[in-house]
């Protein structure tokens, strides 16, 4: 049996057009590969220049009235719908991972320039817990199940 784990990346800011991305994992336990990629896939951070300036981000979010003039409140590029994707201006990553067994599954994308060179800066892990059903066994029916002292009782078809 297998699942299918569905991840989302939201591009962080500090990256330039032509920056790309590659998904890594631990296999399920231990520490995440970053040596090994879970594919060869490069994700491109600003698809077609997209994403390069935000609502939120765009130069004039960091004028004083950005900031909101007083004290305390945040203003334009501070506030809390600035941290939507569409406030960093930026791609949102989207792809699917099958896995195969049961496990402590870590990802994390590995940035990189243009040029190949790993971007600086930790990049964020995530960490999901998978727990797959296990097959039925063949060529066994189900004889009897006690609820209340959980016994199961099976015998060969």
């Amino acid at each position: 049996m297998s699942a299918l784990v569905t991840i989302f990346f939201v591009v962080p800011v500090g990256h330039q057009e032509g920056d790309y991305a590659i998904l890594h994992g631990n296999g399920g336990s231990g520490d995440i590969d970053w040596d090994t990629p879970l594919s060869n896939e490069a994700f491109e951070l600003f698809p077609r220049g997209a994403g390069l300036h935000g609502w939120g981000y765009m130069p004039w979010g960091y004028f004083p009235w950005g900031y909101g003039y007083s004290t305390g409140p945040l203003g334009w590029g501070y506030l809390p719908w600035g941290y939507f994707p569409w406030g960093y201006g930026c791609n949102v990553i989207v792809t699917t991972v099958t896995v195969e067994g049961c496990g402590e599954y870590k990802f994390g994308f590995a940035c990189y320039d243009k040029f190949g060179n790993v971007h600086e800066g930790s990049p964020e892990e995530e960490t999901v817990v998978i727990h797959i059903a296990p097959a039925a066994p063949a060529g066994l029916k189900k004889v009897s199940y006690n609820k209340d002292t959980d016994v199961l009782v099976l015998a060969a078809a």
